[in-house]
């Protein structure tokens, strides 16, 4: 999918919450003999203001965290500013987790050659940035539109 057509999928499914999956290679070590593919499933919102959102807002309040600045890398596309980042000639969508409890956990699974596995048998081929970081929830998704596989089934 392209960053348009994702981008259109959500619109029309303004202020509800929309299952997407993507995947990619996951990083390994240089010595891993394996593709390993991460494959997310999350529900989603999207053309949020990330500075509107009320964590970022109360981070700055309670001075954890700097003043929302620009995008660090790549540019808002012209007309779709909240919705897709152009970077290096490739389309960026920028996602939300779900604002709901239930929905707001990502489903993680991990390929290895092509076969289901799970994240204790990848885990010694990740690099450390691959890791789980349970206490860490996102404030957002950054997705590589070309890794989209399917929104809203």
């Amino acid at each position: 999918m392209n960053a348009s057509e994702i981008i259109s999928a959500l619109k029309g499914k303004a202020g509800q919450h929309v299952q997407i999956v993507w995947q990619r290679a996951a990083k390994v070590a240089k010595s891993c003999q394996f593709l390993i593919v991460k494959r997310t499933t999350a529900y989603v919102r999207s053309g949020i203001n990330y500075s509107n959102l009320q964590s970022i807002r109360d981070a700055i309040e309670a001075g954890t965290r700097e003043a929302v600045e620009g995008l660090p890398w790549g540019q808002w596309r012209e007309g779709f500013a909240n919705y897709i980042i152009d970077h290096k000639d490739k389309e960026y969508v920028r996602l939300y987790p779900a604002s709901f409890d239930n929905l707001s956990h990502p489903q993680v699974e991990w390929l290895m050659d092509g076969k289901p596995a799970t994240y204790t048998e990848v885990e010694p081929y990740l690099l450390a940035s691959e890791k789980h970081k349970d206490e860490d929830k996102p404030a957002c998704f950054t997705v590589n539109a070309e890794n989209v596989l399917s929104v809203g089934n």
